[in-house]
């Protein structure tokens, strides 16, 4: 199982990053050991050494993806603005980073599915459950000031999840809707200000 990369030296970064940019690039979650080691400058024995095996560096990219994630999160918690605000923030915040990394969605999932029971408890603690929570917190406040219906909150984070990450799941479906398969800022903002509209108004009181 990875280690904290905050205690890791530059090396276990540099492959970590180098994992990442291979997985962007090629629009794939199955790179192997080897480009990876040869993108970070390391040999595959260090892979070994610092995460044990794919699915321990598989989690250190996940964890590092957590902890950028959670700090967003405790900002946006922590803000004097009203919970439709930020909801809006929230679900545009995600799609862009899914646009960014967008093997995110993809992997964590795979890891939830596949991964060793450790490895995929360890992906619900420290990535997926403090969403959730966060969601909670955002409707809870809102339904108290009067600004959303009464709801339940875990089926509104599978709706969020579904609608954001939709448009990331293949070249393919984005072809056969919108005839054209690339991925471009204008559309990633486009399709944030509507699956936006959509989630926020259906939580709106009436």
């Amino acid at each position: 199982m990875a280690e904290d990369l905050t205690d890791q030296p530059a090396t276990a970064q540099r492959i970590v990053e180098a994992a990442r940019s291979l997985m962007i690039e090629r629009g794939l979650l199955e790179v192997s050991i080897a480009d990876i080691s040869e993108r970070a400058g390391t040999n595959v024995a260090l892979v070994s050494y610092y995460f044990g095996n794919r699915e321990g560096l598989m989690i250190a990219i996940i964890e590092g993806d957590a902890r950028r994630a959670s700090g967003h999160l405790e900002r946006l918690l922590a803000a004097d603005i009203a919970p439709t605000t930020k909801m809006e923030i929230h679900i545009k915040g995600l799609i862009e980073a899914y646009f960014e990394r967008p093997y995110l969605n993809r992997l964590l999932q795979k890891l939830l599915r596949e991964a060793s029971p450790e490895a995929s408890a360890k992906v619900g603690a420290t990535f997926v459950r403090p969403v959730i929570e966060a969601r909670r917190a955002i409707i809870a406040e809102g339904i108290a000031r009067g600004e959303f219906r009464a709801v339940d909150a875990n089926l509104v984070s599978f709706a969020i999840d579904g609608a954001c990450a939709h448009l990331f799941s293949s070249i393919q479906s984005r072809h056969t809707i919108l005839g054209d398969g690339s991925l471009d800022h204008d559309l990633v903002e486009r399709y944030a200000a509507t699956v936006s509209e959509l989630i926020v108004g259906g939580l709106l009181a009436r």
